[in-house]
């Protein structure tokens, strides 16, 4: 048995406290509820963004395309739908978004032509002229509909209303026996 100075004790125990303190705080790391909502937003980001990588081809991929020449644009072009099927293979959603943004995008950056503008006018045009033929119809409709219906609203409501009247008469009148007889059977009961 070795015997120890009160220094190398202190040092023992400081030391102890150390890893004491650091295991404390490594388990605290671990069940902490925003360690963990960390841990699991940034294994969410890598997963989008590797997903992203597979469908749109990663940052390098298209830096080399971008930095074609004029001559490798012509080629590039002629690649284009391979290239999109390629990384689109297996996920026809992902290719569906991909079209549908790329058409967007497209049709945002591109001014209307005239064509573009007299066919919306005459459209608009179309429509106003053409409002009061296709709206009459339905307000025809719903007039009818009104007339048919409101005779029945009204007497579907006047029977609600004569149950009611009824049924609060019927409760009144057997309020009013329930009085009489517990005033005629508490005047003969006997007193304790």
């Amino acid at each position: 048995m070795t015997t120890q100075t009160p220094e190398e004790i202190r040092r023992d125990i400081e030391r102890t406290r150390y890893e004491l303190a650091s295991d404390v705080d490594t388990l605290h790391e671990k069940v902490s509820p925003s360690a963990i909502a960390s841990r699991r937003t940034q294994a969410t980001k890598n997963r989008l963004g590797s997903l992203r990588d597979r469908v749109m081809g990663s940052a390098h991929d298209m830096t080399g395309s971008a930095s074609s020449t004029g001559s490798d644009v012509a080629g590039s072009v002629k690649q284009a739908p391979t290239a999109v099927r390629q990384q689109t293979q297996g996920n026809p959603l992902a290719a569906g978004v991909i079209a549908f943004g790329a058409g967007w995008l497209i049709s945002s950056l591109l001014p209307s032509t005239d064509k573009e503008q007299q066919a919306a006018m005459a459209a608009k045009d179309q429509v106003q002229e053409h409002s009061d033929t296709l709206t009459a119809p339905l307000k025809e409709a719903g007039q009818g509909a009104k007339e048919n219906l409101q005779p029945k609203v009204q007497e579907a409501a006047g029977s609600v209303k004569s149950t009611a009247t009824d049924g609060a008469g019927t409760v009144k009148g057997e309020a009013q026996g329930a009085k009489d007889d517990l005033a005629n059977n508490g005047s003969s009961a006997p007193r304790y």
